[in-house]
C-alpha cells in the first residue's frame, strides 16, 4: 500500500536578496550634482533626524551657464563684476581681467557694466544712451570707458557696427593698403544693396585695387571677432541644458592635478545631535520602547545613517573614477585634445576594482571642471575620435573661402596628418562637430 508521507528535509542554498542600501547608492551615483543636492534637501526637509549643512549656497555654486544675458549695475552694493562673467574663462573673463589693468574706480565699473553687454561675437550689443541712462552717468564717461575697453580687448571686440569692428582690427595692424582701409569705411553700403562695382566706382577705385583690399580684409580680418577667442573645450560641452554644474573639479598642484568633488565642498550631512543620543541610549539600555514616536524617531535615525552611507560610498566610487581618468589622461588635460588617449570604462574598472556598469553609470550626465576652468562632459575621456576631430576643426578652420574643402578633400588632410579614416567618418566627425557641408559653407563665407 502506497503510504503519504510529510517528512521536512533542510537543505543548503543561495537565494538573491536585495539590499536596500545598494539600490540607494546606485540611485545616488546616477544623480547629477544638482539632482544630487536636490534629492537631499527634499530628504532632510522630510527626516528631522538628517541636518544638512550647505557650506556653499546653490548660487555658488561652479556652473557652467546657459544665458549671458543677465545684467547687473555695477552700484550695487557688494557687486562683483567677474560674479556675473561665464564659469569657462571666455572672452568675457578675458576682459575683466584686461580692463583691470588700466582703469579704475567709476570709468572700471562702467567698463565692466558694458563687458556683459557685449555678445559671443564680440559685438556691443547696447547702445551708449541706453547704457548711460541705465548707470545713470554721463553720455561720454561711457564714451571714454568703451574707448579704454576697445583699446585693451582684443581688436575688434567691443565694436558696435561692421564697420567699426573692422577699423579697430586695421588700427592693430601695420602696412594696411589705403584701399583695404577704404573697403572697410564703406563696408555698409555693401549691406544696402550697392554692390562691389558701385562701391569702388563711388570710392574712385579700380578693379584690381578693389578686390586687393577685399583681399587683404578676407586674409586678416573676421566679421565676428568673439567667436575666435570661444575655448577650445567650447565643442565639447554636452548637449543637456540642463547639466550646468559640475561633479567633479579639477586643479593644479605644481605639476599634479588634484581631484575635489563638487558634493565634497558644498554639502556636510549628518545625524541630528538630539536624535543620534535619543538612539544611543536606547542601543545601551537595549530596551525596546512602546512608545510609537520613539519608534518613529529611531527609524528616521535608520534611515538618515542609510542615507549618509550611501552618499559616502557615492563620492568614494566617483573619486577614485575620477582619479583613474586623471592618471590615464594627465597629459590630455594639460595639454589639450591632441594629447588624448584611448581609454576605455573597462580599463578605469580594472583600475579602481569597480564594475564596468558602475563606472558607466557614475559618469553618465556628469560634468568635470578643467583646471583651465572650462567644463566638459565625463565621456570626451572615452571619445577616441577626438585627436581627429580636433585636427579636422583646424583643417576647416584654415581652408580658402573662395574653395571650401569637400569631405574627399578633409579625408586627405587628415590622411597627411596622420589620422586614416573613411570618407564616411569624415562626414560623421564633421557633423558631430556641427561643421556645415562644403556646399552651405561657401554660401557662408560669401553672405560675410
Amino acid at each position: 500500500m502506497l503510504e503519504l508521507r510529510n517528512d521536512f528535509v533542510t537543505t543548503a542554498g543561495q537565494l538573491p536578496t536585495v539590499n536596500c542600501q545598494i539600490i540607494v547608492r546606485s540611485e545616488l551615483l546616477e544623480l547629477s550634482c544638482l539632482d544630487l543636492i536636490s534629492r537631499i534637501q527634499q530628504e532632510a526637509e522630510e527626516n528631522p533626524a538628517l541636518e544638512l549643512e550647505c557650506r556653499l549656497p546653490l548660487e555658488e555654486l561652479p556652473t557652467v551657464p546657459v544665458s549671458h544675458s543677465a545684467r547687473r549695475r555695477p552700484a550695487d552694493p557688494g557687486f562683483d563684476p567677474t560674479s556675473v562673467a561665464p564659469s569657462q574663462h571666455e572672452l568675457r573673463d578675458e576682459l575683466h581681467r584686461r580692463i583691470g589693468w588700466v582703469s579704475a574706480g567709476a570709468q572700471r565699473e562702467i567698463a565692466c557694466w558694458l563687458i556683459e553687454c557685449i555678445d559671443e561675437r564680440g559685438y556691443l550689443a547696447t547702445t551708449l544712451l541706453e547704457a548711460a541712462l541705465d548707470l545713470g552717468v554721463e553720455l561720454a564717461e561711457v564714451e571714454a570707458a568703451l574707448r579704454v575697453l576697445q583699446r585693451v580687448a582684443p581688436a575688434g571686440v567691443g565694436a558696435r557696427n561692421l564697420r567699426e569692428c573692422l577699423l579697430l582690427q586695421m588700427d592693430a595692424l601695420a602696412d594696411v593698403p589705403e584701399q583695404a582701409r577704404l573697403v572697410a569705411e564703406h563696408c555698409q553700403g555693401l549691406m544696402t544693396g550697392e554692390g562691389l562695382n558701385a562701391l569702388g566706382e563711388g570710392l574712385g577705385l579700380t578693379s584690381a585695387e578693389l578686390r586687393e583690399g577685399l583681399a587683404f580684409i578676407r586674409a586678416h580680418l573676421t566679421p565676428y571677432p568673439g567667436e575666435q577667442f570661444r575655448p577650445d573645450w567650447h565643442h565639447l560641452l554636452p548637449g543637456n541644458p540642463h547639466a550646468t554644474c559640475p561633479d567633479v573639479l579639477l586643479s593644479l598642484g605644481g605639476d599634479a592635478v588634484e581631484v575635489e568633488l563638487t558634493t565634497a565642498r558644498a554639502l556636510d550631512l549628518r545625524v541630528a545631535g538630539a536624535y543620534r543620543r535619543l538612539d544611543e541610549q536606547m542601543r545601551q539600555l537595549g530596551a525596546r520602547s512602546e512608545d510609537d514616536a520613539m519608534t518613529r524617531a529611531r527609524e528616521q535615525v535608520r534611515s538618515a545613517q542609510r542615507l549618509i552611507w550611501s552618499l559616502e560610498q557615492r563620492e568614494r566610487s566617483l573619486y577614485r573614477i575620477a582619479q583613474a581618468i586623471v592618471r590615464q589622461q594627465h597629459d590630455f588635460i594639460l595639454h589639450g585634445p591632441l594629447e588624448h588617449r584611448p581609454l576605455t570604462h573597462k580599463r578605469i574598472a580594472e583600475l579602481t576594482g569597480l564594475h564596468e556598469s558602475t563606472v558607466s553609470r557614475a559618469t553618465a550626465g556628469k560634468l568635470v571642471r578643467m583646471p583651465s576652468g572650462e567644463s566638459v562632459s565625463f565621456g570626451v575621456f572615452f571619445d577616441d575620435a577626438l585627436p581627429a576631430k580636433t585636427v579636422l576643426r583646424g583643417i576647416v578652420a584654415a581652408e580658402p573661402a573662395e574653395s571650401p574643402l569637400t569631405d574627399d578633400d578633409l579625408q586627405e588632410a587628415l590622411a597627411t596628418e596622420g589620422f586614416e579614416v573613411a570618407r564616411r567618418t569624415v562626414n560623421k566627425y564633421r557633423r558631430a562637430l556641427g561643421i556645415p557641408s562644403s556646399a552651405d559653407r561657401r554660401r557662408s563665407y560669401l553672405a560675410a
